[in-house]
């Protein structure tokens, strides 16, 4: 049965997608798969398409349909993601430069 979960990860991305060319960062997803290792290679295979690469999995959870989140933005990527039949949807993207 598909749920929706919710994976905080770290990613590098081409050096030339961010302004300050930072290639690595964090952010929040939310998708809908059957499994956590489902909802990964889901994501590893979306972002593929843009050469963004997952570094590590940090947390992965279902979200619990009851769940109210205190973020604004994470309540918005959870409801946007309740409205799409297939959905893949980012928080903002934190990105840091490796010393």
């Amino acid at each position: 049965m598909s749920e929706l979960w919710h994976l905080f990860i770290e990613m590098t991305v081409p050096p030339d997608e961010f302004p300050l060319g930072e290639t690595i960062g964090f952010m929040n997803v939310i998708t809908l798969a059957d499994s956590a290792e489902a909802a990964q290679a889901k994501i590893e295979a979306y972002f593929a398409t843009f050469n963004w690469h997952i570094v590590q999995v940090e947390n992965s959870t279902v979200i619990d349909p009851n769940f109210v989140a205190d973020d604004d933005e994470f309540a918005e990527i959870i409801e946007r993601a309740y409205s799409h039949p297939d959905p893949i949807i980012c928080g903002t993207f934190h990105s840091y430069k490796i010393n």
